[in-house]
């Protein structure tokens, strides 16, 4: 059995987020979404700053891609759209939804 397979669901998605979450993170959300900036009195530094919010409530709900304010920001949906320009390319949205709805697990890449 392949190394990744034997690890746990945990791991497995917490790696997910360190290779594949984080990045997008840090590319296309940090840049605005920090702890010395919050725009939207949010940070995207770390899951509690997700779950819990901002001004328009939580960022994120574990399991849940369709009630995360944030992939309904990201796809354009609505009144809130992030990052200002055109949208995310899909792919990273895909991304993003499946670490959604699989728990959203943080890894170790991304902390304050």
């Amino acid at each position: 059995m392949p190394a990744w397979q034997a690890a746990s669901p945990k791991a497995r998605d917490a790696k997910f987020f360190d290779q594949r979450v984080a990045p997008i993170l840090e590319r296309r959300c940090l840049g605005c979404h920090n702890e010395e900036l919050k725009n939207g009195n949010i940070s995207f530094l770390d899951r509690e700053s997700l779950l819990h919010g901002g001004t328009r409530g939580p960022a994120i709900v574990p399991g849940n891609p369709a009630k995360s304010l944030l992939l309904a920001a990201l796809r354009h949906e609505g009144e809130l759209q992030m990052p200002p320009g055109p949208p995310l390319p899909a792919k990273e949205i895909s991304i993003l939804t499946t670490w959604v709805k699989r728990g959203a697990i943080w890894g170790e890449r991304l902390h304050k």
